[in-house]
């Protein structure tokens, strides 16, 4: 099956969804594919002591805030992912978990990215997966 979108957004990390909530509040018809949970990286990939890099009042996303932070308080990389999350589904915005893209090529249209659900073509990519993953 091969499904078209204008914008796909690879990653659903911190970047993928500051992307998404702009091209949502732009109007651009996009979905973001992640292939685990929203902020995976967050949960199961860093040390257990981790936290944000600047307190909560400064470390979040211009219209959401820290709930169950007090401002100053740095927050913990469990608390980092749940916020993400929540602030993606709060805003619904148009995530699909567990979908890894396997491929993606650049066609005379746009772009194919290769999912194990099938096909999606793009006109636009956003590869939003990290800054040091390997291409």
């Amino acid at each position: 099956m091969t499904e078209s979108i204008h914008t796909l957004v690879i990653g659903g990390g911190q970047a993928g969804v500051a992307t998404s909530t702009h091209l949502q509040k732009n109007g651009v018809p996009h979905l973001l594919l992640e292939r685990d949970r929203i902020a995976e990286r967050w949960r199961t990939w860093r040390w257990d002591s981790l936290v944000a890099n600047g307190p909560a009042w400064h470390d979040r996303f211009p219209d959401a805030e820290f709930t169950d932070l007090d401002p100053d308080e740095f927050a913990p990389k469990e608390r980092v992912a749940d916020y993400f999350e929540r602030f993606a589904r709060d805003r619904s915005l148009p995530v699909r978990t567990g979908i890894a893209v396997t491929k993606l090529e650049r066609t005379a249209a746009g772009f194919r990215a290769t999912t194990a659900d099938g096909t999606i073509e793009a006109q636009n990519v956003v590869v939003a997966t990290g800054p040091f993953q390997k291409p």
